[in-house]
């Protein structure tokens, strides 16, 4: 599956920026930005989860909503 085609045109020009860029980059330097994408994707992940959590309530436990429909 070629991800590339689902990207909006603007996406793709994004991306062909970014690898152009990339390409002049030296081995450290890749390897470094390597890792703070990851670190990035991390957080942002941590931080889509919190999310949900919240707008589905899941912290508030299966025992409390199973409360609230007995009452």
């Amino acid at each position: 599956m070629d991800l590339r085609k689902e990207l909006s045109l603007e996406q793709q020009f994004e991306l062909q920026v970014f690898e152009q860029q990339v390409q002049q980059l030296s081995q450290a330097d890749a390897h470094t930005l390597l890792v703070k994408m990851r670190e990035s994707m991390l957080y942002q992940s941590a931080t889509f989860r919190e999310i949900l959590k919240d707008s589905w309530r899941v912290d508030q436990g299966f025992d409390t909503g199973f409360n609230d429909l007995l009452t």
